[in-house]
């Protein structure tokens, strides 16, 4: 399969697919004391990957792309999910406030963009439903006439998660979301000076290329 092919697939790179199942193997749950041993965990990643980059695959489709039965693509899509939550500490963290951490990325934000004190960028996303939730889906209808859920996130100068906020319906403003969160409602949690927080509301630009 070509790098191009690859990538359609399975949304990321090869380097980042096997460097991902590499740190997820190390979960329990891919090990067990069962007589029928579980997929390799390079099989059960690729089918959890196929079925979360393909918009609205139904299983009975993606099992029969994937060559393998409908009850164990079910099977390696819940670990893979579950393995991935719990790994998400690991990786998405905001840095101690006051700790060298802190204040190097502070420093290099405001090195590299010109905002004194700014210690992240945040936005917001939607990520669209195929279908309307069987349960109260009117919320889920946002702007885009889509159904979907909102998310909002917290990025370094590197564009590296440091803070997700997620589960609210897509009818929700950015504004709500924002005002609900932790990083609002405790800001001591996430700044050295709580006094001295300010938070900055900046309207994107985008710029129409000529032609």
């Amino acid at each position: 399969m070509s790098d191009d092919r690859f990538i359609s697939f399975f949304r990321m790179t090869r380097e980042s697919f096997n460097t991902l199942a590499r740190i997820l193997e190390a979960d329990s749950i891919f090990k067990n004391n069962s007589h029928n041993r579980q997929g390799s965990i390079v099989v059960q990643l690729a089918t959890t990957l196929y079925f979360l980059g393909s918009f609205g695959i139904s299983t009975v489709r993606g099992a029969a792309q994937l060559g393998i039965a409908e009850g164990t693509t079910s099977l390696h899509r819940n670990r893979c999910i579950m393995a991935l939550v719990r790994l998400m500490p690991r990786f998405v963290r905001w840095p101690v406030p006051g700790s060298s951490q802190y204040r190097m990325m502070r420093l290099d934000i405001e090195s590299r963009n010109g905002f004194p004190g700014c210690v992240g960028f945040l936005d917001g996303t939607d990520i669209t439903l195929q279908y309307s939730p069987s349960y109260f889906g009117k919320p889920y209808f946002n702007r885009r006439k889509k159904y979907a859920l909102s998310i909002q996130v917290i990025c370094d100068e590197d564009r590296q998660f440091t803070y997700i906020s997620s589960g609210y319906p897509g009818l929700v403003s950015d504004a709500t979301m924002f005002c609900q969160s932790r990083f609002f409602q405790n800001p001591s949690q996430f700044f050295f000076s709580v006094q001295r927080s300010i938070f900055w509301l900046i309207k994107p630009i985008v710029l129409q290329e000529d032609g």
